[in-house]
C-alpha cells in the first residue's frame, strides 16, 4: 500500500537540511544589517540595526544653524526613514526565507504582513454556520 503524502514527506526531509544552512545565513545577515535615514535637507543621517534600534547618527555641521524644533524634527525624519528601511530589509530577507522553505513555495509573501492568519477551521466571524445558526450562538 502507497500513502500519496509519504512522497511529498521524504522530499521535504531532504530540502530540511539544506533550508536549515540557508536560514542560519539569513538569520546572520539579518542580525548584522543596518539601513541609513537621511533627514529632507541631508544634514542628519540616522542608522537603524534590524529590530529598529538607532546605532549611530551623523550631524553635519550646518545642522546647527538651524534652531532647536527644526534640529529635532530633522533627526525624527532620519529616524523614522531608517527605521522604515530596516523594517524592508526584514521582511526582504524573510520573503527570502519563506520562499525557499521545504513545501513553502513562497505561499507566504503573497499574504500581507508576510504570515497567515490562524485558521480555526470555523467560517469567518459574522457568516453562518451549516445550520444557519450565527457563529456566535
Amino acid at each position: 500500500m502507497t500513502f500519496p503524502g509519504l512522497d511529498r514527506i521524504e522530499a521535504l526531509a531532504r530540502n530540511l537540511d539544506s533550508w536549515q544552512r540557508d536560514l542560519a545565513g539569513k538569520m546572520t545577515e539579518l542580525e548584522d544589517s543596518s539601513a541609513e535615514g537621511m533627514s529632507d535637507s541631508g544634514l542628519v543621517r540616522v542608522t537603524a540595526a534590524a529590530d529598529g534600534t538607532i546605532v549611530s547618527t551623523e550631524v553635519n555641521a550646518r545642522a546647527m544653524r538651524l534652531d532647536s524644533y527644526t534640529l529635532a524634527e530633522e533627526f525624527t525624519v532620519a529616524a523614522k526613514r531608517a527605521q522604515e528601511a530596516a523594517a524592508a530589509r526584514v521582511r526582504e530577507l524573510v520573503g527570502e526565507v519563506m520562499a525557499d522553505a521545504p513545501g513553502g513555495g513562497g505561499a507566504m509573501a503573497d499574504v500581507p504582513g508576510g504570515s497567515r492568519p490562524a485558521e480555526s477551521g470555523r467560517p469567518a466571524a459574522g457568516s453562518q454556520l451549516p445550520d444557519d445558526r450565527p457563529d456566535w450562538y
